[in-house]
């Protein structure tokens, strides 16, 4: 089957793990069989006009999957309505004709997300008479931040899906609201090749108890709240270390926590990691934790159990359905008090939890042979 991706947002040479999960799931697909192309227009504010950053076309064969880019600026700011749809539609079309002069027509178009790939997927879809798969991961569906032009925009885009896909069982409730059609559930996947138990890769210090956490510093996130959970739990223990990867905007103000709570020492700050720094940390660390505001799925935490890890995450929508018994906690949003107790839970209770059988629940749960068989089947059903 020749299948052409359309991610509402890809891997750049800036941020090369944004949309991985968009990636590995091409790359997965690929390996069982799919023919496949990725058409991703790089939309960006005209801001960045005077910058090294330079707009055009390329197609390149990235980790063996045929790239279309097409780098384009947003002539209008974003706040305008529409203004960020058409230039991704503008440049999608664009990428389509010069696809098709090298390629087949597509049997199946699968995007990422209704705004904005998602949209102009289906313009294209319809126009071609090519089936469309959408599947949706944005926490925009969580959180109600939708403009109404937005809503009016998703609701039609999914009345002209063929088949809808939600990467956890909260956001395929909030996507009810804006179709009556059947959604399937579909989770991502986890690479077990990179991410995997690594006895050697511990290089801690034999007595340190490293809880590491990872996310782009925003404050939906909610390090903040993991923070202060640390220092009432640990504070007058100082092998007990928590370990934050991640950049963003947030950053400087949970420096400044760590300083107040009397903690700085305790806290180390890593900024962005790339995919092996990544794995890493997942590694050297003893438990993955999370406090976000809101989570589609929670890519992190699979990651993080491919690796052994117990987690603890916050009832924030995908992780509910991640977390058991056998590898983890959940708390309530935005509770210091009960995350600070489940930190210490975990902690004092580190022997109970096996790696071993944290990894084989992950493996028969979230491994590419058993979310790639999934999405095959549903391509078949409208083949068939």
């Amino acid at each position: 089957m020749k299948i052409l991706i359309v991610p509402s947002w890809y891997p750049t040479e800036e941020n090369p793990i944004l949309g991985i999960f968009f990636k590995e799931q091409a790359k997965a697909l690929a390996k069982n069989g799919c023919n496949i192309s990725v058409l991703y227009p790089e939309i960006r504010s005209i801001r960045y006009y005077q910058s090294k950053w330079k707009k055009g076309i390329t197609v390149k064969t990235e980790d063996g999957i045929r790239t279309y880019r097409y780098k384009c600026y947003n002539p209008f700011p974003a706040r305008v309505p529409y203004s960020t749809a058409f230039s991704y539609y503008f440049g999608l079309k664009r990428l389509y004709k010069l696809m098709r002069m090298h390629e087949e027509k597509p049997d199946i178009i699968h995007a990422h997300s209704c705004l904005w790939g998602g949209w102009a997927a289906a313009k294209i879809a319809q126009k071609e008479n090519i089936p469309i798969v959408i599947t949706e991961h944005s926490s925009k569906f969580l959180r109600n931040q939708f403009k109404d032009y937005e809503i009016s925009e998703i609701k039609k885009t999914l009345a002209k899906t063929d088949i809808i896909i939600s990467v956890g069982p909260t956001l395929k409730k909030s996507l009810e609201k804006f179709t009556n059609k059947n959604i399937h559930e579909i989770p991502n996947i986890v690479r077990f090749e990179d991410f995997q138990i690594d006895e050697n890769n511990n290089t801690k210090e034999k007595d340190e108890f490293i809880f590491f956490s990872l996310a782009i510093l925003t404050p939906r996130k909610g390090m903040d709240v993991l923070i202060k959970s640390f220092a009432r739990a640990f504070k007058k223990q100082p092998g007990v270390k928590l370990v934050i990867g991640g950049d963003g905007p947030h950053k400087s103000e949970l420096i400044q926590l760590t300083h107040e709570l009397g903690i700085e020492s305790q806290v180390q700050f890593l900024g962005a990691l790339d995919r092996k720094e990544v794995i890493l940390h997942m590694n050297k660390c003893d438990a993955f934790v999370l406090a976000s505001k809101f989570e589609t799925f929670g890519v992190v935490f699979i990651e993080a159990l491919s690796c052994g890890k117990p987690i603890i995450s916050t009832k924030s929508g995908g992780p509910n359905s991640i977390v058991n018994s056998k590898n983890g906690l959940l708390v309530s949003v935005n509770n210091i008090e009960e995350l600070s107790d489940a930190m210490l839970n975990l902690y004092r209770n580190y022997s109970q939890y096996n790696s071993e059988d944290i990894r084989n629940d992950c493996y028969e749960r979230f491994s590419e042979p058993v979310i790639t068989k999934q999405i095959l089947d549903l391509y078949k059903s409208i083949k068939t």
